[in-house]
Protein backbone atom coordinates (compact mmCIF):
# COMPACT_ATOMS: atom_id res chain seq x y z
CA UNK A 1 0.00 0.00 0.00
CA UNK A 2 1.19 3.47 -0.77
CA UNK A 3 1.33 6.56 1.44
CA UNK A 4 -1.88 8.01 -1.07
CA UNK A 5 -3.77 4.61 0.00
CA UNK A 6 -2.98 4.87 3.76
CA UNK A 7 -4.19 8.45 3.77
CA UNK A 8 -7.43 7.59 2.44
CA UNK A 9 -8.04 4.91 4.44
CA UNK A 10 -7.15 7.20 7.43
CA UNK A 11 -9.32 9.38 6.60
CA UNK A 12 -12.30 7.07 5.84
CA UNK A 13 -12.20 5.85 9.42
CA UNK A 14 -11.60 9.45 11.12
CA UNK A 15 -14.67 10.57 9.04
CA UNK A 16 -16.84 7.73 11.24
CA UNK A 17 -15.08 8.94 14.76
CA UNK A 18 -17.17 11.24 17.24
CA UNK A 19 -15.22 14.31 18.53
CA UNK A 20 -14.79 13.00 21.26
CA UNK A 21 -12.50 10.24 19.90
CA UNK A 22 -10.75 12.08 17.10
CA UNK A 23 -9.01 14.45 20.07
CA UNK A 24 -7.74 10.97 20.74
CA UNK A 25 -6.25 10.48 17.45
CA UNK A 26 -4.66 13.88 17.56
CA UNK A 27 -2.75 13.16 20.54
CA UNK A 28 -1.62 10.25 19.46
CA UNK A 29 -0.45 11.25 15.93
CA UNK A 30 1.20 14.31 18.16
CA UNK A 31 2.76 11.69 20.17
CA UNK A 32 4.00 9.76 16.80
CA UNK A 33 5.81 12.69 14.84
CA UNK A 34 7.70 13.74 18.36
CA UNK A 35 8.68 10.23 18.87
CA UNK A 36 9.96 10.09 15.24
CA UNK A 37 11.38 13.52 15.30
CA UNK A 38 13.25 12.68 17.95
CA UNK A 39 14.70 9.28 16.50
CA UNK A 40 15.86 10.94 13.70
CA UNK A 41 19.50 11.52 13.54
CA UNK A 42 20.47 14.98 13.86
CA UNK A 43 22.80 15.58 10.66
CA UNK A 44 22.03 19.58 10.52
CA UNK A 45 21.36 22.17 13.32
CA UNK A 46 19.60 24.04 11.30
CA UNK A 47 16.86 21.11 10.57
CA UNK A 48 16.12 20.79 14.38
CA UNK A 49 15.34 24.27 14.18
CA UNK A 50 13.01 24.32 11.53
CA UNK A 51 10.81 21.84 13.77
CA UNK A 52 7.05 22.80 14.81
CA UNK A 53 4.88 19.93 15.95
CA UNK A 54 1.27 19.52 14.53
CA UNK A 55 -0.43 22.12 14.64
CA UNK A 56 -4.00 19.73 14.47
CA UNK A 57 -5.87 22.12 12.12
CA UNK A 58 -5.06 18.93 9.38
CA UNK A 59 -7.63 16.49 12.10
CA UNK A 60 -9.94 19.25 13.13
CA UNK A 61 -12.01 19.75 9.80
CA UNK A 62 -13.07 16.31 10.54
CA UNK A 63 -15.20 17.18 13.54
CA UNK A 64 -17.26 19.44 11.05
CA UNK A 65 -17.93 21.72 14.80
CA UNK A 66 -16.05 23.37 18.04
CA UNK A 67 -17.96 22.28 21.09
CA UNK A 68 -16.06 24.01 23.82
CA UNK A 69 -18.27 23.87 26.86
CA UNK A 70 -16.18 21.23 28.24
CA UNK A 71 -12.90 22.88 28.97
CA UNK A 72 -13.85 22.09 33.11
CA UNK A 73 -14.14 18.39 32.27
CA UNK A 74 -11.22 18.10 30.01
CA UNK A 75 -8.90 20.16 32.49
CA UNK A 76 -10.00 17.66 35.26
CA UNK A 77 -9.63 14.77 33.31
CA UNK A 78 -5.87 15.66 32.68
CA UNK A 79 -5.16 16.33 36.68
CA UNK A 80 -6.46 13.03 37.36
CA UNK A 81 -4.08 11.13 34.31
CA UNK A 82 -1.49 13.09 34.36
CA UNK A 83 1.97 11.10 35.21
CA UNK A 84 5.53 12.27 35.67
CA UNK A 85 7.67 12.56 32.61
CA UNK A 86 10.04 9.87 32.51
CA UNK A 87 13.59 11.31 30.87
Amino acid sequence: MNTTQLRQIIDHYLDQLSSDRLRLVVDFISFLVQKEHREQPNTNDEDTNDYRPPNRGSLLRHTMTWQGDDFEDCLQTVYETRSQIQA
